[in-house]
């Protein structure tokens, strides 16, 4: 019966598409979202964002430009929000009801847009800067189908096949680095320093420098151009200038760190400290408030995707964690990390209460003979006892408490008898 349902919703399948084909949605015309002599893109829209939305992956491209140039909107629409979006910085999100799309702009330095604005394509809906989680004046420009308070949600399109653009010739993402290049470096005949271009070109502008003699991270080369992180900004290095010392070991540490422990006063904030360094990039940070019980998530937890060897938690994490909105009880405060693969970190845990300090679990009780206090009477009991009436090992008063089996209020060689009988039953 399986097979006659399947065979003949293939048959029918197959006429649909006959009779009704799917033909691939055409670019649409838009307005390139800067000035036109900016149209190197540092990093570009990776389609595996669409997969998990709390991954990783780039769900826009970064277009460089000078701080305080124009923003413009890539199409006609309404503005939905204006406004601080934490990571994303100052942003500006335009609805186009037509295409049911949104079109969102982040890490403005200032925006010329209200929320309820309507506006045309082309017209000025911000200043570029490097607002939020950003390292250099650029343009986080994207596209997708839903926002939540502002936040832009899958599903995401790539704004270089989404849109075309009249009179400027934008590049396509056409690398074709391999990791087989990637691993720990460091430069080679470099007398100042080494500078980390935003393409693979040497006449592309300079994104800051690396000092002679410093270790750098290689994500993917070609032979000519390396992907590098150095002091948190990315871009591209010739690899004519940089020798390989050997692979990247995974680690993290974390410095400057502060984190809830103990009694807190129920409304009060508690803000949150520390900066992560990985030797490999941080493809995602975690965690929060959980029950102290049972470990369950509060509502006060949150993610971030760095993508950077380094963290810093004041920036995003601690903003979106709400020590004064939690109820009387006990919590555990944890925070994991990521790198790009796959090794997991702990990086902080504490435990802390709010109201009455929590009753601390009675300990269990050990049975008589359990000398060395592992919670079962056994041939290690019979070996310590021995070791302390040869005067080879001393014994904690609990121990001593539960080595005299035959409750004579002195540990001799009666309770080893004892003891060795105990053991061999």
């Amino acid at each position: 019966m399986k097979k006659l349902i399947s065979g003949a919703l293939a048959v029918l399948t197959a006429v649909i598409m006959a009779l009704f084909p799917i033909t691939a949605k055409a670019a649409v015309s838009g307005v390139w979202p800067v000035e036109p002599k900016f149209k190197t893109i540092t990093t570009y829209f990776d389609p595996n964002r669409n997969v998990s939305d709390a991954s990783g992956y780039h769900n826009a491209i970064d277009i460089q430009a000078d701080g305080g140039s124009n923003i413009y909107a890539a199409y006609d629409g309404k503005v939905t929000f204006a406004g601080w979006l934490d990571g994303y910085g100052y942003t500006a999100v335009v609805w186009h009801s037509d295409l049911s799309v949104y079109t969102f702009y982040s890490h403005c330095s200032a925006l010329k847009c209200s929320a309820g604005d309507t506006v045309s394509a082309g017209q000025i809906i911000g200043l570029v800067g490097m607002t939020g989680a950003a390292t250099g004046n650029h343009l986080h420009f994207g596209v997708c189908d839903t926002i939540d308070n502002g936040w832009p949600r899958k599903t995401y399109f790539d704004p270089l096949s989404y849109f075309t653009y009249a009179d400027v010739d934008v590049p396509s993402d056409t690398c074709e680095c391999s990791e087989e290049y990637a691993g720990l470096y460091t430069t080679k005949n470099v007398q100042s320093y080494l500078n980390i271009r935003v393409s693979h070109s040497a006449s592309s502008s300079s994104l800051g420098q690396i000092p002679a003699g410093a270790q750098i991270v290689v994500s993917k080369g070609d032979g000519t151009w390396a992907h590098v992180e150095y002091n948190g900004i990315s871009g591209y290095c010739s690899m004519a200038y940089m020798e390989r010392l050997g692979d990247v070991e995974p680690g993290m540490s974390v410095s400057g760190l502060t984190y809830p422990e103990g009694e807190l006063t129920k409304g009060n904030v508690f803000y949150l400290k520390g900066v992560i360094t990985s030797n490999l990039p941080i493809a995602k940070v975690w965690g929060g408030v959980y029950n102290a019980e049972d470990e369950s998530a509060t509502s006060q937890v949150t993610e971030a995707t760095p993508n950077k060897s380094t963290y810093d938690l004041s920036l995003y994490f601690d903003k979106q964690i709400g020590f004064g909105k939690l109820d009387n009880g006990a919590y555990t405060y944890l925070v994991m990390a990521e790198d790009s693969e796959g090794n997991q970190f702990e990086i902080a845990r504490s435990s802390f209460w709010i109201g009455a300090k929590p009753e601390e679990p009675a300990a269990e009780p050990h049975d008589t003979g359990d000398i060395n206090l592992d919670g079962s009477v056994n041939i290690a009991d019979a070996v310590v006892l021995q070791q302390y009436l040869i005067c080879k090992t001393d014994m904690t008063e609990e121990g001593f408490a539960l080595a005299d089996i035959n409750s004579s209020g002195r540990v001799d060689v009666f309770d080893l008898i004892l003891l060795e009988d105990m053991v061999t039953e």
